[in-house]
């Protein structure tokens, strides 16, 4: 009855934020880029987009019993969760290598230096989450 509840809701909520993404485009071409109309189209949007994601999820996702219980113990499979981390890891240590390009190309394009302090503390904040994380897992096997 919930599941029911919920779709219910979403088709809604598409046809309401559809109905206020029409009128704000129609006010778009009556007043101008007005704040308001412009908040009020993102706003929509966005509910939309929320709500499209929730009615596809629930066309996509299967709601049996037995789904959710393989799903369970894929998610507590020790090999899985193995391959989860390092692909973890891997993606840390390339944005690691991609946040140091990008502030090795900022300093050599000569922008200010508030940001490439700002993109120094991003790398800084990732080495010691990564650190962090690191030695997290390393004790927990």
């Amino acid at each position: 009855m919930t599941q029911i509840n919920s779709q219910v809701r979403n088709y809604i909520l598409v046809g309401i934020s559809a109905g206020i993404i029409v009128g704000c485009l129609f006010a778009i071409k009556l007043y101008g880029r007005d704040t308001w109309v412009i908040i009020s189209l993102a706003i929509a949007l966005l509910i939309f987009g929320r709500s499209v994601d929730n009615i596809l999820k629930l066309f996509a996702i299967k709601e049996s019993i037995e789904a959710k219980k393989q799903l369970k113990i894929e998610m507590k499979d020790e090999r899985n969760t193995l391959i989860r981390e390092k692909s973890g890891s891997k993606t840390n240590q390339y944005m690691l290598y991609l946040n140091t390009a990008i502030i090795l190309i900022l300093g050599f394009k000569g922008v200010e230096i508030w940001m490439l302090g700002l993109f120094g503390f991003l790398i800084l904040a990732q080495g010691v989450l990564s650190i962090g994380l690191y030695n997290y897992y390393d004790s927990r096997y």
